[in-house]
């Protein structure tokens, strides 16, 4: 068998611990984050937020012995798909998760034109711009359509708002 992507349900706010404890134990985890601009005291700012809450990514050759070991784990569920035969992520899924977690750490850079049309100038929103469900410009959010596990999904990422580009003309 050929180590597959995988998913772990884990609860609420131990996707960190969960991922550390894995590699701990010599398995890839990976959780997406990014920094999310979030407004405080009227400035805007950038914490850490994670993606897909409740969720860890682990890259993993499956045996019953290794979804004891995982599920042993404080804060693990269930891996999705269960434990006799898991849903392991396609190809594309697995490229897409391995890309959030190298691009999302800053928001991608979306210009307005004076219609309310944008262009995503920058970042991670730039290779996926046709999943882009909505944009709130006042709260700095894009949501996207991703497919997880076979399944659709919306997840909201930051934006950071610059002024249009002017197109250049000839003379």
């Amino acid at each position: 068998m050929t180590p597959k992507w995988y998913v772990l349900q884990v609860n609420a706010g131990t996707e960190i611990a969960v991922a550390a404890e894995l590699q701990r134990r010599g398995y890839w985890a990976v959780v997406p984050i990014e920094e999310r601009m979030i407004r405080r005291g009227g400035l805007w700012i950038q914490e850490p937020y994670v993606v897909f809450t409740g969720y860890v990514f682990i890259f993993v050759d499956y045996s019953w012995a290794k979804y004891y070991a995982m599920t042993g784990i404080k804060g693990v569920i269930k891996i999705l798909g269960g434990g006799k035969e898991p849903l392991s992520l396609t190809d594309d899924e697995s490229e897409f998760i391995l890309k959030l977690t190298e691009l999302l750490m800053s928001p991608s850079e979306v210009a307005f034109n004076d219609d309310g049309s944008f262009t995503v100038v920058s970042g991670f929103l730039k290779d996926i711009s046709d999943s882009i469900v909505k944009i709130d410009k006042h709260a700095k959010r894009a949501t996207v359509r991703v497919t997880i596990g076979g399944e659709e999904k919306t997840i909201k990422v930051s934006i950071k708002t610059i002024n249009q580009i002017p197109e250049r003309t000839e003379g």
